[in-house]
This record gives structure tokens, C-alpha cells and sequence, in this order.
């Protein structure tokens, strides 16, 4: 095994920058430096601490400490605080994103929050994530499933597309459509609203709802339908009755977050196709 540290320049440099250093050392069984680049290239039991404490693992990568960087293959692990991601491949942008590829599993356990999917995005930071092919997305709100999920869950704004499922926690239902979009105006935000679109379902206390769109408000706990819908009652005692709670609240005005609000932290690149390395 081989340590490679970086310069005592580099680290000031970092701890002037970012308050801690970003890259502490990587180790691996072959390593190679090019000074030009400043890239530092890692064969066989790959470990990297970078990141403000991050740790990846993987069998091969590379850093990069001019941007900070870093790119691993082969059974890859991140660990960060209360944060895992397992994947075959990983990416770690200079503004701290991190990009699993292949049977991606991420779990954040501070915020109550599991990402999967071939090809997933996040920066716990900014709350951006993105999920590309069989998505999985599970909040303390409830989960969806989709080919596709992006959004901010700190705005928070999710859109899943190509044909979704969904459980919602907060209003004891399940559904499905074409589309999903859930807004709230914060973590903390009473003004929770799902809009399920496209040939949209949902079964909520045991009575079902279709129609070409859905909506599902969380402070109301109704759902509210639009175009030519039909609704099968099979349920009719109250939420109090079934053991809930009453709907005692007034309804509380929608927040600044719609479906025509930008998906707040989504940085350049996340559209972008994805950057091939060649096998070092």
C-alpha cells in the first residue's frame, strides 16, 4: 500500500478556502502523480478522504486537486457523517456533488432519505437531486417511483415522469399517473401539494379517485379532482373515525413554490452527458 499526500501549499490553500481541507490522502497499491495536471491516478484498494470528511472507497480513480474532484470504479462506497452511497462507478463534483452510477444506493439517515436508481444525483448541501432510470425516492412525506425524479428537497420541489407510483405518508394514500409534482414552500412548510397527471389513480382511505389530474393537499387532506373523473366511495367514516386526526386547521394558502418554479441547487452539469474516463 501506498500514501500520497498532498503539498503543505495545497492544504493552506484549501484551508483558506473551504475553512478544512478537502483532501486529506489517498491511498492505494499503485499510485501515479502528474504535476502539470495536478492529478494523482490510483490502482488496486483505492481510499480517499476527501470532502470535508468523506471517505471513498473503490478499486481504481483519480483526484483531482486543482478542482477538488475525484472519480472511482469498482465496488465504491461513500461514507459521509450520516451518508452512504454504494455504487459501480462514482463522481464527486468540485461543488461537492456526488454522482453514483450502476445499482446506486444512497442513504441519508440525518435527513430521513434513500435515493436509488441507475444513475443518481445529490448534494446534501443544496438538497439538488437527480435519478435517472428505475428511481426509487423514500422521505419521511412517502416514496415515488419513476424512470425519472429530480428535484430540491430542501425548496422543495420533486417531478417524477415516465410513469409513476407513489405512497404519501401525510395524506394515507397510493396512486399512480403519467407525472408526479410535489411542492412545498420548505422542510417545514404546511402548503404540501402532489399534483398526479396522465391517466392518474389514487386510493386514499379506501375510496379511489381517477381522472386526468389528481391534486392531493396536505394541509386539507382531500384530494381535489379535475377533467372528467370518477370517484368510488367504499369509505365513509372520517379520518377521527378511523383512528386519525380531524381536519380542525383552515386551509393555508398556497407558498411561492409551483410547478412552473425552477428546481432550486440544479447545477449546469446535471443535464449534461456524462463524462467517460478511460481505463487508466
Amino acid at each position: 500500500m501506498k500514501t500520497f499526500y498532498t503539498a503543505l501549499m495545497l492544504a493552506a490553500v484549501s484551508l483558506g478556502a473551504m475553512g478544512t481541507a478537502m483532501a486529506d490522502d489517498i491511498t492505494a497499491d499503485v499510485l501515479t502523480y502528474d504535476g502539470k495536471t495536478k492529478v494523482v491516478s490510483a490502482k488496486g484498494n483505492v481510499v480517499i478522504h476527501a470532502n470535508e470528511g468523506a471517505t471513498i472507497t473503490g478499486t481504481n480513480g483519480e483526484y483531482h486537486f486543482e478542482d477538488r474532484s475525484a472519480f472511482l470504479e469498482g465496488g465504491v462506497k461513500y461514507v459521509k457523517e450520516q451518508s452512504t452511497l454504494t455504487a459501480e462507478k462514482m463522481y464527486l463534483y468540485k461543488d461537492r456533488t456526488a454522482r453514483g452510477i450502476g445499482s446506486v444506493d444512497f442513504v441519508d439517515l440525518s435527513e430521513h432519505r434513500i435515493l436509488r436508481g441507475d444513475d443518481v444525483m445529490y448534494n446534501a448541501a443544496t438538497g439538488f437531486g437527480k435519478i435517472e432510470g428505475n428511481g426509487y425516492l423514500e422521505t419521511a412525506d412517502g416514496t415515488l417511483s419513476a424512470p425519472h425524479i429530480e428535484g430540491n428537497l430542501k425548496q422543495i420541489k420533486v417531478v417524477a415522469t415516465g410513469g409513476v407510483d407513489l405512497t404519501s405518508t401525510t395524506n394515507n394514500a397510493v396512486g399512480y399517473g403519467d407525472q408526479a409534482v410535489y411542492t412545498r414552500s420548505g422542510r417545514d412548510g404546511t402548503d404540501g401539494k402532489m399534483v398526479l397527471s396522465g391517466n392518474a389513480w389514487v386510493n386514499q382511505n379506501g375510496n379511489t379517485f381517477e381522472g386526468p389530474e389528481l391534486v392531493l393537499r396536505d394541509a386539507d387532506k382531500v384530494v381535489e379532482t379535475t377533467g372528467r373523473s370518477t370517484i368510488t366511495i367504499t369509505n365513509t367514516k372520517s379520518p377521527s373515525e378511523e383512528g386519525g386526526e380531524g381536519d380542525s386547521q383552515p386551509s393555508v394558502p398556497a407558498g411561492p413554490v409551483n410547478q412552473a418554479t425552477p428546481i432550486a441547487g440544479r447545477p449546469e452539469y446535471a443535464g449534461s452527458p456524462l463524462e467517460i474516463k478511460d481505463n487508466k
